[in-house]
């Protein structure tokens, strides 16, 4: 089998997502892997993606074996990649071609960091990872709740953000540990990428968390969420997540879905709570 292997940008045409999609469909059957989220597939046909995408082809079929997606969602030089092979064209080195590819082009992107995602099932991926100098650096749970109506709290107002930068900054940078350029440069990718939403709560009329929706098929994600220091312990974050559930249930999505690390205790806790359940596990894997 002879393989070419080439980058292409985003957006890709509609041709290349059509085989993308077909290629994970064969995989998830083979692997029971959810790889449409784990490749970010709904995000490589818009145009606000950065990062690229790498293909790789069977010259005498002229069909597509092999993906592999490096985004750097807030454009800042840090890319998360994954990729697949097909099941039927696996052991033929073609991941290896992937991953050798993928550095010549971080290299000349001058990535600042990169982070490879693979299931925790994937014995062969972490093997390939370690032989390309990558080791494990945490682990990271995809949760889901159904989309139904709760009971909200009336004291927590949320509320879509308007212009409230500096003190959703003040939220995020205690928070997250962030500095200020890096919560400035969350809030212009939440704010400028299409089906995305930033959100904002306040309690007594001062803000104190923010969190973003984003719409994916029939599934509402909830990302970045936040609570100053000042205010947990009051509910803030379980009525942040119960508001989510509502608004999906109102705009006719069937479930509300979230990513956490799975060493975060405290905000499993929460998690469970309010309903959400474990649908996955993802390794997250940095190049030494």
């Amino acid at each position: 089998m002879n393989i070419s292997v080439m980058a292409v940008s985003f957006p890709l045409d509609q041709e290349t997502m059509e085989e993308i999609k077909q290629l994970i469909a064969e995989a998830e059957t083979a692997d029971q892997v959810d790889y449409t989220t784990l490749l970010s597939v709904v995000e490589l046909s818009d145009f606000y993606t950065k990062g690229f995408c790498l293909i790789a082809y069977d010259d005498d079929s002229d069909r597509l074996v092999g993906v592999l997606t490096s985004i750097d969602r807030i454009a800042t030089l840090d890319f998360e990649w994954s990729g697949v092979v097909l099941p039927s064209a696996r052991r033929l080195g073609i991941g290896e071609r992937l991953v050798k590819e993928l550095g010549r082009n971080l290299e000349i992107r001058g990535a600042a960091t990169d982070f490879a995602l693979i299931p925790d099932s994937s014995v062969a991926g972490q093997e390939l990872l370690h032989k390309f100098g990558y080791t494990f650096d945490f682990q990271e749970r995809t949760m889901a709740a159904e989309a139904v109506i709760e009971e909200l709290d009336s004291e927590v107002e949320v509320s879509r953000y308007t212009n409230e930068e500096s003190e959703v900054v003040r939220v995020l940078v205690n928070a997250f540990g962030d500095n200020e350029e890096e919560a400035k440069a969350l809030i212009d990718f939440n704010t400028q990428t299409p089906n995305r939403q930033l959100m904002i709560a306040k309690l007594c009329d001062e803000l104190v968390g923010t969190f973003t929706l984003v719409e994916d098929g029939d599934k509402l994600w909830v990302t970045g969420l936040s609570v100053h220091e000042n205010a947990r312990g009051k509910g803030v974050a379980t009525n942040l997540l119960n508001w989510a559930k509502c608004e999906a249930n109102r705009m006719g999505k069937a479930s509300v879905y979230l990513d956490v690390e799975s060493d975060n205790d405290q905000a499993l806790s929460i998690y469970k709570k309010v309903g959400f359940t474990t649908e996955s596990n993802t390794h997250f894997y940095k190049k030494s």
